[in-house]
């Protein structure tokens, strides 16, 4: 899994100890996507969103997988990653995830890396025809992840 960008994706297959992340931290970007890679193949993407330096957390999100790749792992593999990633190399206390309540499958796997649920902000997102969705929140603490 690496950085992407929208023009070139990456084909390395790790994340950790990249010069070209290095201070993404300080940067006032948004997003920064990943693409998820299985035998150099794109099997999807990922992305950590929202850094805030100031409460040390993350978000990590907007992440999909080909089906060809569902309940295969690729999907906790690369949440651990970006986890440890998160806790370890940018220093984080803190990660979230947000999930639509209507996907139960990204709650479970949410709940399978001990993230837990935070609550429900109501009309959270807007989706794509106009209509807003309320979102489940989840997050995983840096001591938890130690232990998880």
């Amino acid at each position: 899994m690496t950085p992407s960008t929208a023009a070139a994706p990456s084909t390395h297959p790790t994340t950790s100890s990249r010069p070209d992340t290095a201070g993404w931290w300080h940067r006032e970007a948004l997003r920064l996507p990943f693409a998820v890679l299985v035998d150099r193949r794109v099997a999807g993407t990922t992305s950590y969103w929202y850094a805030d330096p100031v409460r040390r957390q993350v978000e990590i999100g907007s992440t999909w997988l080909g089906r060809a790749w569902w309940s295969t792992g690729i999907n906790q593999e690369a949440k651990r990653l970006l986890l440890e990633h998160a806790f370890t190399g940018l220093g984080c206390d803190k990660v979230m995830f947000r999930t639509d309540p209507e996907n139960i499958r990204s709650q479970q796997a949410l709940e399978r890396l001990g993230a837990v649920r935070d609550g429900v902000v109501r009309r959270d997102w807007p989706r794509p025809d106009g209509t807003w969705r309320d979102s489940i929140y989840y997050s995983l603490l840096r001591d938890e992840w130690a232990s998880a």
